[in-house]
């Protein structure tokens, strides 16, 4: 069974099972969902991402909020939607994240708008900002890395 499947069965079990989060460990691979307001957050740990095929155009099962891939020892955030990439809250405002910043799951990392509303992406790692992929204003697709970050040790 491939990752898109388990990811779908598990979907199908926190639906069944009315769950708002479900998470498995198998060898060395480990899988997270967790439902949101605005879909599931699939995090999936390293191993596991090496596993998945990748396609040449991406794939929408369903709507994750940040995937994170692990690369060289190093994560990168990506989007998870087709929208508008900006850095900041606001125009004018300061960029919510730089290169060299600090950031943890909760951090908020830029803002994507798709539709004319305003998502928030989270970083949903814990780690220090060394590069950013994406400038102010550019579309943005579906799985497009945004950012790479070298995670902390906890």
């Amino acid at each position: 069974m491939d990752i898109i499947d388990k990811v779908k069965q598990l979907i199908s079990i926190m639906n069944e099972n009315d769950l708002s989060e479900i998470e498995i460990h198998e060898d060395v691979a480990k899988i997270r969902i967790k439902k949101s307001e605005i879909g599931y957050t699939p995090t999936i740990s390293p191993s596991a991402v090496s596993s998945i095929p990748h396609p040449s155009k991406p794939q929408q099962v369903l709507p994750p909020q940040v995937l994170v891939k692990e690369t060289e020892n190093l994560a990168e955030i990506v989007s998870p939607m087709v929208g508008t990439f900006y850095r900041a809250n606001a125009p004018g405002a300061d960029p919510c994240v730089n290169v060299g910043d600090i950031v943890n799951e909760e951090t908020v990392v830029c803002i994507i708008e798709a539709m004319k509303i305003m998502n928030e992406v989270k970083a949903e790692t814990t780690g220090e900002i060394v590069d950013i992929y994406v400038n102010d204003g550019e579309a943005v697709e579906f799985g497009q890395s945004l950012f790479r970050v070298r995670p902390s040790q906890k």
